[in-house]
């Protein structure tokens, strides 16, 4: 009876073990930092992060050349975007500090 506890036990081991490697999944990573309540510049410091530690991974033969292309496109994309939300936030602060420098102009102020 233990021989066969003992058996049973190994083969879920194996089992538990072999399955992941042997299955061809394409690999998804979950973006938890594209929440808006999240500070632009952390969302900035995490997509450069993860595009490192792709560029590492690719390196290190972690991942194929298939997935360092996905994964490196979907990544630079999310940095041009964030890169263009930082560039629109600072042009509208531009415009207010215009804004206001006319207003205080037209008061005679400056």
């Amino acid at each position: 009876m233990i021989y066969i506890a003992l058996l049973f036990v190994m083969i879920v081991a194996v089992l538990i073990t072999v399955l992941p490697v042997m299955r061809k999944t394409d690999l998804i990573f979950l973006d938890d930092m594209s929440d808006k309540s999240v500070p632009l510049e952390e969302r900035k410091r995490s997509v450069y992060k993860t595009l490192g530690e792709i560029e590492f991974d690719y390196k290190m033969n972690k991942l194929s050349e298939k997935d360092y292309k996905k994964l490196n496109t979907l990544y630079r994309q999310k940095a041009v975007n964030l890169l263009k939300k930082e560039r629109e936030k600072s042009g509208d602060i531009d415009k207010e500090i215009e804004y206001k420098l006319s207003q205080l102009k037209k008061r005679g102020n400056v």
